[in-house]
């Protein structure tokens, strides 16, 4: 499992997503980027229909992504492959906007209509264009690889980021906090996770902008150390380890693979699980709720995950403390705790418990919207729902470095089927672009 996923799907993924992306960004004329007026507009539109509001389900969206990857994930992947890795999470992460409006756009015109509300994603759209047995059976292995996800990212790593970081405020058992998190998140889902939109509208743009104000103020403290983290940065994503061996040693050094992969698994674009959010939205032509992902990238990833990369460098510097896999929680909250003291544990731990909090609930959402997919038998949904809850306590009591395999291999899978595919429809994504643009 280490070895395919970080030696083969670890290496095709990353070329993938930036080759891919920049094809379509010439293929759709740079047109968020030429005309940013126009893009910007769309946001604030009133829109008519059926659904939740585009905003409502961009918060939906994020919180399926927002949580341990722009935590934990950003720090990991420093651990791993050097400070370089976050250059290359916003490398990609500019590539994958027009990725996730692709995704989105295709989702919103392929989803249907059924008892449990508009559903969409990437099964849909792959079903309708292949069509037949083999549109269907494609559909069904790639919603069952999402449903692994769904237990593996979705649940398990942000239930073991929360205990992580109460651990390192106090003594709390982790399974004492696996025991809380999972009565919470039960409470929700076994009540009916149809519509979250009414929790994430509120949970993540609050955390969202706690975090983005911490971040600036350390930053902000130890700003004379901040020419030296963006150094480290360029140096180490254009170190001789990076780039030395050519291509192909270019797109198997550390700090792409790593960086690439945390920042796929933190924005999850081009993976085709966010548009599942994004097709209850009410707009009446796609490319308007395609325009949301953009932003739903540039906030992930760009925004979040580069302000924690520079916190932890301005505080540490180029070897950041010598922290080892396995810290993860332990580096980011010596890095605020340098700034904001003892009390850095117990707001990061606060942050992490709803950022992952939402994160969990919406990929209940997700799962259950996925078996909807895959079988109309009622009673396979609360199997799910039980195993997923269970999952959430075994979680936060421990996690073996096998679950992070399965994150990266189910997540680079994914992405790949959908890519692929996105290629194969990309006339039907211009045509729905051309309208707006």
């Amino acid at each position: 499992m280490d070895f395919i996923g970080n030696y083969i799907l670890g290496a095709l993924v990353p070329f993938l997503l930036i080759g891919i992306g920049v094809f379509f960004l010439f293929y759709l004329k740079f047109f968020f980027i030429v005309k940013p007026k126009k893009s910007f507009s769309l946001l604030f539109k009133k829109n008519r229909g059926d659904g939740i509001s585009p905003f409502s389900a961009m918060t939906v969206a994020l919180a399926g992504t927002l949580g341990v990857g722009n935590i934990i994930g950003v720090s990991g992947a420093m651990i791993m492959g050097g400070p370089g890795a976050v250059f290359w999470m916003i490398v990609s992460a500019f590539f994958a906007m027009v990725l996730k409006y692709a995704e989105i756009v295709l989702a919103h015109r392929h989803r249907k209509a059924t008892e449990k509300g508009l559903c969409g994603g990437a099964m849909y759209y792959i079903e309708d264009y292949f069509g037949g047995g083999f549109g269907r059976a494609l559909g069904s292995f790639f919603a069952v690889i999402c449903l692994v996800n769904s237990i593996a990212m979705g649940c398990m790593l942000q239930a073991n980021a929360v205990s992580s970081s109460f651990s390192e405020m106090s003594d709390i058992p982790p399974a004492l906090v696996g025991l809380i998190l999972a009565i919470l998140c039960g409470a929700v889902i076994f009540r009916g996770v149809h519509d979250i939109s009414p929790i994430t509208c509120v949970i993540i743009p609050v955390m969202t902008l706690l975090y983005v104000i911490i971040s600036l103020f350390v930053i902000f403290k130890f700003k004379d150390n901040f020419s030296n983290a963006v150094r480290a940065i360029f140096e180490g994503a254009f170190s001789y380890k990076s780039a030395g061996g050519g291509a192909f040693g270019f797109m198997f050094s550390s700090a792409i693979r790593y960086g690439c992969m945390r920042g796929l698994l933190s924005n999850e674009a081009g993976c085709g699980t966010a548009p599942i959010a994004h097709s209850a939205s009410k707009v009446k032509l796609a490319a308007e709720q395609g325009v949301w992902g953009i932003v739903e990238v540039f906030v992930d990833t760009i925004l979040l995950c580069t302000l924690t990369g520079l916190t932890i460098l301005c505080v540490f510097g180029f070897d950041m403390g010598g922290f080892s896999l396995g810290e993860e929680m332990k580096l980011v909250i010596g890095a605020y705790g340098a700034a904001i003291g003892k009390t850095a544990a117990p707001i990061m731990a606060t942050m992490v418990f709803f950022f992952a909090f939402a994160t969990i609930i919406c990929w209940a959402y997700y799962g259950n919207l996925i078996l909807s997919y895959l079988t109309k038998k009622r009673w396979v949904g609360g199997v799910y729902k039980a195993f997923y809850v269970i999952c959430i306590l075994a979680g936060s009591y421990r996690l073996s470095e096998f679950i992070w395999q399965i994150s990266d291999v189910t997540l680079a899978s994914m992405t790949i089927i959908n890519l692929v595919v996105l290629l194969l429809m990309r006339k039907e994504i211009k045509a729905e672009t051309d309208k707006l643009f």
